[in-house]
């Protein structure tokens, strides 16, 4: 599966919009004051800020992991992928400092890009971010938060641990939600111009592959290959043999092969490039070729093309895809300049040491169990 290429068009229209251009990310490390772990445009990002912040995403995943061994039972085998993520994160101090520098980046970024939108969450829309996420950690509703006693008692037990974890104040804590709400607003704003319909094509092809490592461009030798193969299928279908005769014989895919070499209705951007730009204008029910893809060399048929609407699973993909590359759009045209010390002293604490005795317990049977 290919990117969509027309989500990318609109995420470009989007950036031109805000000024923005796609190009190589303006990331340097030249900054000289102590104090400064990045600079973002005009904005700073100071040592302390980072550090707080690293140690309260650790605290964070500590908090996870003693959840995930209380829903389990202590079996975190049964989550097994998301607890040695959190283990590997607290491990790995520096790849974790990183990730949250990064984040801590893009949140500059996104909250200048809502400026320059006049997007701004309401007091409304971050108390109901917060408050879902106090319902999860509880299991009280949000509309009863309020009135019950033992989810306030946990409400404020959460955050004096938070700050003395991490050194926020409660003010700062409560950003990191307003954040996830401007995040919200932002998503809703940009996956809004995603696409709702997309041309759709019926195709069948005979595939004569190169053979290739993935990603590496054919030999001679390959290229070769694939040639002779595509002129045999040729002569063949001069011959009078029917298409579908050929593709279960040759065709080196073998799933649509099966099937006489039909690929069914397949929205446009889920082909591969090459394929895709001449299925798109190719005559209808005429054999083209060969059209050269990474994968090798085809001949394709076009036997029906349509544009359809989206279903709800490639809607949200294509509103994630142009997020995404809305995303990158700001990042590209950034200026960010880090501390050359910037990887200095990242947080190892709060660690492991502070789980309890049996949850530790089930992390080293988990791991026992890789």
């Amino acid at each position: 599966m290919r990117i969509r290429q027309r989500w990318i068009l609109v995420a470009v229209a989007l950036a031109l919009s805000l000024g923005l251009a796609f190009a190589a990310p303006n990331l340097t490390v030249a900054q000289t004051d102590p104090d400064v772990v990045t600079q973002v445009g005009d904005t700073a990002i100071t040592v302390d800020d980072f550090h707080a912040r690293v140690r309260f995403v650790r605290w964070q995943y500590l908090q996870e992991i003693a959840k995930l061994h209380e829903l389990t039972a202590g079996n975190l085998g049964l989550t097994a992928g998301r607890a040695l993520t959190l283990l590997e994160g607290l491990r790995e101090s520096s790849a974790l400092g990183a990730q949250v520098l990064a984040q801590m980046e893009d949140e500059v970024l996104a909250q200048e890009a809502a400026a320059n939108l006049r997007i701004a969450p309401s007091d409304e829309e971050i108390a109901a971010r917060r408050d879902a996420f106090f319902s999860l950690w509880t299991g009280v509703e949000v509309e009863d938060l309020a009135d019950d006693a033992a989810a306030q008692a946990f409400i404020d037990e959460w955050y004096a641990a938070a700050q003395a974890a991490s050194s926020l104040e409660r003010d700062a804590i409560d950003e990191v939600f307003a954040m996830e709400a401007l995040w919200d607003a932002l998503y809703d704003a940009v996956a809004a111009q995603a696409p709702t319909e997309e041309l759709h094509v019926h195709s069948r092809h005979i595939l004569c592959d190169f053979e290739a490592d993935p990603g590496a461009a054919p030999t001679d030798t390959q290229r070769t290959i694939a040639q002779d193969c595509i002129r045999a299928a040729q002569e063949r279908l001069a011959g009078g043999e029917a298409f579908e005769d050929v593709a279960t014989d040759a065709s080196a895919d073998k799933a649509s092969a099966e099937r006489g070499g039909d690929l069914g209705w397949i929205p446009l951007s889920y082909l591969v490039d090459g394929y895709a730009a001449a299925a798109e204008i190719a005559p209808l029910n005429a054999v083209i070729g060969p059209v050269e893809t990474e994968q090798g060399l085809h001949l394709l048929e076009v036997l029906e093309r349509e544009v359809r609407p989206l279903t709800d699973q490639d809607r949200a993909e294509a509103q994630a895809a142009l997020f995404g590359q809305w995303m990158e759009a700001l990042r590209a045209e950034a200026t960010i300049t880090r501390g050359e010390r910037w990887q200095s002293g990242i947080p190892a604490d709060p660690g492991l040491d502070t789980l309890a005795p049996d949850v530790l317990a089930a992390l080293d049977r988990l791991e026992g169990a890789r």
